[in-house]
């Protein structure tokens, strides 16, 4: 009982913090709900999260083997080495093995929920603002509709929710200067990275670097903010290397090395009052931003914070004393005008090194929430303490980002920016569905605050009694605010997927590349079905792939439905190893040769002893010494031994050729990822003398 009274803020903080997650998240603890598509709509859920995880399931509890290389997607793909899948991320892995592909994914996003809310607590405490306005930023932070729209990049929003951590670990080094704080840090961008989110781990290390710029400045030395970079660069590198390493590969072959337009998702400059006013383009089921350009997606256009949380944070720049608080918030405010609205400001050029790699810089949003989280926190807190002498300061901190979107605004030419124009016209803006919500938010917020004005200077007295619940008042309203506008938004993301099913395919056609013209399966969709699949979904798969099987009328582009993607003439399939096509009412077979080694173009006698995904162990008689054609894609990881002797495969288009001698021969061919194992080698060695060497540099000073 004392230790629970000792800590009853802390509880508190703990109980508001899971409360506030069954608000908005409840529907998705319960077991049939799952974060979706609407029907009609697919998403990355669907297209390309739950059948990885199903199939890292499902492979290692039935197959006993990890997934380093698939045939069920792009005809053979080194799948571990898309960082996409978190496959080599230790905490998904155990998760799913434990818990299964779903409910695994809900414990893990509770736990990091809390863990980043907690960290915001303490984070905040240390700055001297307390439960309420912990309670308030958490919500603001965690719960606007940017956050809420992108649930469905599992990879993404468990990369950003460690925000929060991530600036408590360098608050806390700037204070303590001690090296676990680097290590701990150093884990929460390797999480990132290993989440398969690299644009949030730059994210999240810009967010630190502006951090620490803000709260070391005459706290700590340049040479220690300088160690500090130096040493949490190799230590996430080293954490992280057994997946850069593969990624590194597969990136340089792929359509993402040459074909990324790092603008696009710019938003335009009118539309940055979409943080002040939701939906102006329209809801999930009626949303018409495509149609305006196909840049403007319904998950990424929407940074809506609540219209009173953007208030109560103009009002903390306005009214409260010019902080280090204050200014964090105010560039981080920055950080989104800058990125978000990059197409037009022209800052950064194409050559920029690290900002070219991605697109959807409007994600930095993320950081835009936590500072006006953090304003209105510190606003909640310091309420008693706002005053007018600091306008004067204050109001250069307002205007500056309004002259500076205005700017942008009055340069934008086009179509673009006149069709937005009857969108955000206050002609529309007061006919369309929610002003009357937002105007009696806005009311009942100015309503409160001219009340606090108006007490804080005839009635002092008065004033300190109800100062409480003039605070308690206005989270009421942000918590309303949010909650309010963030139906549209769980209702499109959050789904009932108890009906979800894969169709059945014939036993026959179990490992052998096939293509199901039967049902519309979409993206890695392909995982979930025992055939091997030319179709897939990933950002990293390779050019000269996407480039053949062009040639042969087959659209790899994007993520097609497998049934959208075939050519007129079915023969050409024969050249890309497919053996036969399942129609609704029949199945066509493609090879008119009685060959059981399907994955041999020779016309050879032989059959298989094994079959598996990376896998295979054939016996063949061959009656003359030749060149053996296969239908395994060239992967420079594959080996190949004929009764016992490894030799050399060369690459032939797109798959890969080896010598045959005449005679009986048993051929044993496997994927063994060499990188990886030389990555995680060498980071286990070099972990191992760090590790040794600041034990032996910490055992001496304690010996002093």
């Amino acid at each position: 009982m004392r230790i629970i009274l000792r800590n009853k803020i802390f509880l508190s903080a703990v109980c508001f913090s899971f409360l506030t997650y069954i608000i908005f998240f409840g529907q998705f603890l319960t077991p049939s709900n799952f974060f979706w598509g609407s029907e009609g709509k697919i998403s990355d859920v669907q297209t390309k999260h739950v059948p990885a995880r199903t199939y890292f399931y499902e492979k290692i509890t039935q197959e006993h083997s990890f997934p380093f290389w698939t045939e069920r997607m792009y005809s053979g793909f080194p799948i571990y080495a898309d960082p996409e899948n978190a496959f080599l991320n230790p905490l998904n892995d155990v998760s799913i093995l434990i818990f299964g592909p779903l409910l695994s994914y809900k414990i893990l996003h509770l736990f990091e929920y809390l863990l980043g809310s907690l960290s915001l607590y303490f984070l905040l405490k240390r700055r001297g603002i307390g439960l309420l306005g912990f309670v308030t930023a958490n919500v603001i932070f965690y719960f606007n509709t940017f956050f809420l729209n992108h649930q469905v990049h599992f990879n993404m929003t468990m990369s950003l929710y460690l925000i929060p951590t991530a600036f408590l670990l360098a608050d806390l080094f700037i204070e303590k200067k001690k090296f676990r704080y680097i290590l701990f840090q150093s884990l929460v961008i390797a999480n990132a990275i290993l989440w398969g989110h690299m644009q949030s781990a730059v994210i999240i290390g810009l967010g630190i670097f502006l951090y620490m710029i803000v709260f070391s400045y005459k706290k700590i030395s340049l040479r220690t903010f300088i160690f500090y970079f130096l040493v949490i660069i190799p230590l996430i590198i080293l954490e992280t290397l057994p997946q850069l390493a593969p990624t590194y590969e597969l990136f340089n072959q792929s359509m993402r090395s040459s074909n990324l337009d790092y603008l696009k998702g710019s938003l335009s400059p009118r539309m940055a009052v979409f943080s002040f006013i939701p939906y102006l383009f329209g809801k999930y089921e009626n949303f018409i931003g495509q149609q305006i350009t196909d840049a403007f997606g319904y998950g990424e256009i929407y940074t809506y914070f609540g219209i009173s949380s953007m208030i109560l944070s103009v009002l903390a720049l306005l009214m409260l004393k010019k902080s280090r608080e204050i200014v964090l918030s105010f560039i981080f405010i920055w950080v989104f005008l800058i990125f978000a609205f990059m197409d037009h400001n022209k800052i950064f050029p194409s050559y920029t090194p690290i900002i070219t790699l991605f697109r959807e810089w409007v994600r930095t949003a993320a950081l835009s929430s936590f500072g006006i989280a953090l304003l209105v926190a510190m606003l909640i807190e310091k309420l008693n303490e706002i005053s007018f002498r600091n306008t004067r300061s204050g109001i250069l901190l307002v205007l500056s980002p309004i002259i500076y979107m205005f700017v942008l605004a009055s340069t934008e030419t086009g179509g673009t920016a006149r069709k937005i124009n009857s969108y955000v016209s206050f002609d529309y803006i007061q006919n369309y569905p929610y002003f009357s919500i937002l105007k009696i938010i806005v009311l009942v917020m100015f309503s409160i605050l001219f009340l606090l004005f108006i007490l804080r200077k005839w009635h002092p007295h008065i004033f300190a009694k109800a100062l409480p619940s003039i605070k308690i008042a206005l989270i009421a309203i942000v918590f309303f605010d949010l909650i309010y506008f963030s139906k549209d938004v769980l209702s499109a993301r959050i789904h009932n997927i108890s009906n979800y099913k894969t169709a059945s395919i014939p036993k026959e056609l179990e490992n052998k590349r096939v293509i199901l013209n039967s049902t519309p399966i979409v993206g890695t969709e392909s995982l979930l079905y025992k055939n091997w699949s030319p179709f897939g979904n990933s950002q990293l798969k390779e050019k000269n792939y996407v480039n053949y099987y062009a040639k042969l009328g087959i659209k790899l582009r994007g993520v097609p439905a497998s049934n959208d993607a075939l050519p007129p003439n079915y023969q050409n399939l024969k050249k890309a190893g497919v053996a036969s096509i399942v129609n609704t009412d029949r199945i066509i077979y493609l090879n008119d040769n009685n060959n059981e080694l399907d994955l041999i173009k020779n016309n050879i006698a032989g059959h298989y002893l094994k079959k598996e995904e990376g896998h295979m162990i054939m016996q063949i008689n061959n009656s003359s010494d030749e060149i053996i054609n296969t239908y395994l894609k060239y992967d420079k990881n594959w080996q190949v031994k004929i009764d016992g002797r490894k030799i050399k495969i060369t690459k032939n288009e797109i798959f890969f050729d080896f010598p045959l001698e005449k005679g009986n021969h048993l051929i044993e061919i496997s994927y063994c990822p060499k990188t990886f194992y030389f990555a995680t080698f060498f980071s286990l060695i070099s972990g191992i003398i760090i590790g040794s060497f600041f034990y032996i540099q910490k055992r001496k000073i304690e010996n002093k």
